[in-house]
């Protein structure tokens, strides 16, 4: 029998682990020839919904549970997660709100059976505020035009793939990578899967836009060194209009203008509009040193208190 991991990251999810659990278990019961593991890493979670993993695990051993020492966010702790994986192939990340479907999860096997080494999700619809899904729309587009890889459209985390590719995501360096993009980097042998990404049933989304901010800086940083590149032309392009406009300004104060007080505003404001930018410019180059000083000193880990059901 082929086995499949599942892997799952919650905080403060305690009105749906049972039903994520129950819809699991369902669906695997009808899957005859697999058999599964579901990984739920907690991040640090308040003592309900500590309570109620303990008691999953009590009841069903493949039900495997990594209580994280804090919060480290979805990103991080999922990432950290599928090294604790032993299946053949890989459910990246199945959110315990349900949101990116279950029952879509032999759909999924199916693909992979045929040969695919990633089978991903798409988001092509939402049922979620029109602001944020053009926000979501806009991020997208960007990140497919800078990457060095083709980035499909509406990408979700929602992903299996094989234990090769699992192997090589493992071995890379970064414990905090951008998750969505990972697994199509390493191959071309992919497939997708249209689907609806629901509303949530209960509760409400714990993810802070602190989180979601620091995910889509991640997207860019991941994607490739274009946003460097970007910075560059911006720059040479500014530098260009200023030296055009200090010449200007020069023969224009010198021989045409009697007043040179009617330069200053706009003086002022040219000032504030390049400060800004430099800011801009600077803040973005630290996210990058940031990363690799992150990556050199290996401080991205996700620190686990506590394992149940674990070999």
């Amino acid at each position: 029998m082929k086995k499949i991991s599942i892997i799952t990251p919650c905080f403060n999810e305690k009105e749906n682990l049972i039903d994520l659990t129950n819809s699991v278990k369902k669906i695997f019961k009808n899957l005859e020839k697999y058999e599964y593991e579901h990984i739920i890493t907690d991040n640090n979670s308040k003592s309900e919904t500590k309570k109620i993993l303990r008691n999953l695990a009590s009841q069903d051993k493949k039900i495997k549970v990594l209580f994280n020492a804090k919060n480290f966010g979805s990103q991080m702790s999922t990432f950290n997660a599928i090294k604790y994986a032993s299946g053949d192939a890989v459910f990246l990340f199945l959110p315990s709100d349900m949101q990116d479907p279950p029952e879509l999860i032999p759909d999924f096997l199916s693909k992979w059976e045929e040969g695919f080494d990633v089978v991903y999700g798409t988001r092509d619809k939402r049922q979620e505020n029109f602001i944020i899904r053009n926000i979501r729309f806009i991020y997208y587009k960007i990140i497919n035009k800078i990457s060095l890889n083709s980035i499909p459209l509406n990408i979700s985390d929602f992903q299996l793939i094989d234990k090769k590719i699992l192997n090589e995501i493992i071995e890379i360096k970064d414990n905090s990578p951008f998750i969505r993009s990972l697994p199509i980097s390493f191959t071309d042998n992919v497939c997708r899967i249209s689907y609806t990404f629901k509303k949530r049933k209960l509760g409400k989304s714990k993810e802070l836009l602190k989180s979601l901010i620091n995910t889509g800086i991640k997207g860019l940083i991941f994607a490739s060194n274009a946003p460097f590149r970007l910075l560059i032309l911006i720059g040479f392009v500014l530098s260009l209009i200023s030296i055009v406009y200090g010449f200007y300004s020069i023969i224009n104060h010198l021989f045409f203008i009697e007043n040179i007080e009617k330069g200053i505003p706009l003086l002022l404001v040219s000032f504030f509009i390049f400060f800004g930018l430099n800011l801009f410019f600077l803040g973005f180059i630290g996210e990058y040193v940031t990363n690799i000083y992150n990556m050199l000193l290996n401080k991205d880990r996700v620190y686990i208190s506590e394992k149940i059901n674990f070999d």
